[in-house]
């Protein structure tokens, strides 16, 4: 799993730790499910509270329920190649995590994007997986930033929490 260099640093989440959303699994055949339920998103790729980003911290996390009982989760998340824009874009291609749950499992490649709305503190959050087999997995919703949220240069600090 991917130990990729640190352009940048970022520590996402999600207020409430859930948020709304709608999630399609599309598998090998072309047959698409539709899932409605709850989300939750972290994301900590590279991040210090000072200067510096640390190649060590590597980790993101994706858990859903659906409305009617399904889960999906992705653990053990590690990242492939990561990019800070503005302070406010942060994204990983090419991540990797492990399927749980009672819709899916195995090995999957991650891309997300994770941008926020200054004006608003809303994040819209895309994520986008690929199992080995051809599953795919995608959403994309709305969420309040999480206060701890934090994107930047690894030359930039963060204040108290």
């Amino acid at each position: 799993m991917g130990n990729g260099p640190c352009p940048c640093k970022f520590r996402l989440g999600i207020e409430g730790q859930d948020a709304p959303a709608t999630v399609t699994v599309t598998d090998p055949s072309g047959n698409e499910t539709t899932f409605i339920g709850t989300i939750n998103f972290s994301a900590e790729q590279c991040f210090t509270g000072g200067p510096n980003c640390n190649p060590a911290v590597n980790n993101f996390e994706i858990n859903f329920d659906a409305n009617n009982g399904d889960t999906i989760n992705f653990t053990q998340g590690r990242r492939g190649t990561i990019a800070c824009f503005d302070n406010t874009i942060a994204t990983l291609m090419d991540g990797t995590a492990q399927a749980t749950g009672n819709v899916l499992d195995g090995d999957f490649i991650v891309d997300f994007s994770y941008t926020i709305d200054t004006a608003t503190d809303i994040a819209t959050i895309v994520i986008m997986t690929v199992g080995e087999d051809g599953t795919v997995f995608q959403t994309v919703f709305d969420a309040p930033i999480s206060p701890q949220t934090f994107i930047g240069d690894c030359d930039e600090t963060v204040g108290p929490q």
